[in-house]
């Protein structure tokens, strides 16, 4: 638990770092971008399994999403994070009656029993540990004979830039889902692409409150879309993140889409931002060219010029000019003398 001074210097704390890494929507708001949705479509995956029963959020961040899946019905959720701030944030915007929060380091939580949680959740921890195949044996610990575990993990391979400066690790699919089934002897693997969609759609005006929780695992009528075309969807070898699930039917586990306008046009804005970088570096490289013509051309004179003086200092009239000068340098010293 935390201790009470450390409470007490938290409590006028009401922002969480934005790292990039948490989902934080009680203070950025809403979808404000593709990794937002890439957060909820994981939690509205688990959502149908997780009503009357214990559930564990391990590396809850923010909290929202122990709230979520408490709002889904579960009867207890475990919201576990090691950053004392978030635990703090998560105590103060997510509070609900079935949810309570617990800072602990993920590799072993020490306040939990053995066999103490029906589902258990972990999305995009695992890449972070410095022991990945101890955070699954703890997670192995802490689920119930014949319970429910599912577990996410980016594939830094695909991601642009690159790697995270807060990951540790990083996997592809082969070497996640090795090391997922030496802790658990099975596991069905999905992979999570992000996409871009476009929606032909009847009036629909949700509530903040209903697109945040209450009908975020079905925000429109089942039969709201009638035919889809889908363009392409890559390999999972080559999904944007992995997530292995455990002691489920693979009959139960359905596909899985959020749908957002907020963060299209964060994407677009995005798009946008980067087209005018563009534009001015191309102008300020025209311009350099430009500096670079100029300055071969002043080169050019200056070498013409040094050419002329070393042929004029050479000549034989500046050898008489010079013989000149001498004589009357003389010449005045004998007049002084």
């Amino acid at each position: 638990m935390i201790p009470a001074e450390q409470l007490a210097y938290q409590e006028s704390q009401t922002t969480l770092e934005f790292t990039g890494e948490r989902h934080i929507p009680a203070q950025t708001g809403i979808d404000g971008s593709l990794s937002d949705v890439d957060h909820l479509s994981r939690y509205a995956l688990v959502s149908p399994f997780v009503k009357q029963k214990r559930v564990l959020d391990i590396s809850c961040g923010s909290g929202y999403g122990t709230r979520y899946l408490a709002l889904q019905g579960a009867d207890q959720v475990v919201g576990v994070d090691v950053d004392a701030a978030a635990i703090q944030f998560a105590s103060k915007f997510y509070q609900h009656p079935a949810a309570s929060f617990i800072q602990s380091d993920a590799h072993h939580v020490q306040s939990l029993s053995d066999s103490s949680f029906d589902v258990i959740v972990s999305f995009e921890t695992i890449e972070h540990l410095d022991y990945p195949r101890d955070f699954l044996v703890e997670l192995r610990r802490l689920l119930k004979p014949g319970g429910q575990l599912f577990i996410s993990c980016p594939n830094d391979y695909r991601s642009a830039p690159g790697i995270s400066e807060y990951h540790l690790h990083k996997f592809r699919l082969t070497e996640f889902r090795d090391l997922f089934l030496t802790v658990f002897n099975e596991g069905i693997f999905l992979g999570q692409h992000l996409t871009v969609a476009s929606c032909i759609m009847k009036p629909w005006s949700p509530s903040l409150e209903e697109v945040e929780f209450k009908a975020h695992r079905h925000p429109l009528p089942a039969d709201f879309f009638g035919s889809q075309y889908l363009e392409h969807i890559s390999s999972i070898e080559n999904a944007d993140n992995y997530i292995a699930v455990h002691g489920v039917d693979t009959s139960l586990v359905s596909n899985q889409a959020s749908i957002s306008q907020n963060a299209y046009q964060r994407l677009m804005n995005d798009l946008l931002y980067a087209t005018e970088k563009i534009s001015e570096l191309e102008r300020l490289r025209s311009e350099v060219h430009h500096l670079q013509a100029e300055l071969e051309k002043a080169q050019v004179i200056s070498s013409t010029t040094q050419q002329r003086v070393e042929a004029m200092q050479t000549s034989k009239f500046w050898k008489l000019r010079e013989r000149w000068f001498q004589v009357k340098q003389r010449m005045g010293l004998s007049a002084i003398d």
